[in-house]
């Protein structure tokens, strides 16, 4: 027989073969019922109505963040995992029916806690075809550095986005005063790293557009919660704008720039 001859023996004897099997089964378990997933998400210094979503893990110097649940009921089902902090989440897989108490802790380089104590939650144990997922943010009193951070801000006066010209009346001077680490603040404010207003309320300035291409920022400021105290005066030096906010100071240099819309008082 030529070779030719003897592969396509090979291949017709193959197929019959194959022909006469019965495929796979498509669940080998016989179960094609997806198990449920307990989704655990942290979040860092989240202040949503301080107009701070959250600091970033590497402002906080977060490189994994380990998570641990255990059964509320039963404190004998445990389990426990380890992600690196940038991926925001990790997913327990079919964990037995229940309410569990969640754990977070951010870890450092060298796996050492960030935090006093891991920062808490509940969560119930997702289902076949109901996942289930929590967020646990680690509020700033939670960790264990005194971080410093950058404070970067716009003003509008009288609504949004409105500038210092276009404001009813028109704004002429500002003057701020901002309170951090429970003491009012003595730095100055820079606009494109050129010094420009001091924090303290005693340095009235010529106001600055909203419009402007660089925000007022000051570095080095504590960390945590922070009120901040607008003054807007007119031509004649009256006040004709002012308004206190309570705002948040993160973590690190790469903070958002807040906007606070000033209204019109005295």
């Amino acid at each position: 027989m030529s070779l030719r001859a003897l592969l396509l023996t090979s291949v017709v004897s193959l197929g019959l073969s194959a022909c006469g099997e019965d495929p796979p089964p498509v669940c080998p378990t016989g179960n094609c019922n997806l198990p449920g997933s307990t989704i655990v998400k942290w979040k860092f210094n989240n202040y949503p109505e301080w107009k701070f979503d959250s600091d970033a893990c590497s402002d906080v110097g977060a490189i994994t963040v380990l998570v641990s649940v255990v059964g509320a009921s039963d404190s004998s089902i445990i389990d426990m995992m380890e992600k690196g902090c940038g991926e925001g989440q990790l997913t327990f897989i079919d964990l037995p029916a229940g309410t569990y108490n969640v754990a977070v802790t951010p870890l450092d380089i060298d796996g050492n806690p960030l935090v006093g104590a891991a920062v808490t939650g509940t969560v119930l144990a997702g289902s076949t075809g109901a996942n289930t997922e929590v967020t646990v943010n680690v509020p700033y009193t939670a960790w264990s550095m005194a971080y410093t951070g950058q404070f970067l801000y716009r003003l509008a006066w009288g609504g949004p986005a409105v500038s210092c010209a276009t404001a009813t009346p028109p704004v002429v001077e500002q003057t701020v005063t901002l309170t951090a680490g429970g003491i009012v603040r003595t730095e100055t404010a820079s606009i494109d790293n050129v010094p420009f207003q001091k924090l303290d309320g005693t340095d009235p300035k010529p106001c600055r557009a909203y419009t402007d291409q660089y925000p007022q920022n000051v570095m080095g400021l504590p960390f945590g919660p922070a009120t901040l105290l607008v003054v807007g005066k007119d031509a004649t030096n009256a006040v004709v704008f002012r308004t206190q906010f309570d705002t948040f100071i993160g973590a690190g240099v790469f903070n958002p720039t807040l906007s606070f819309d000033v209204l019109p008082g005295t």
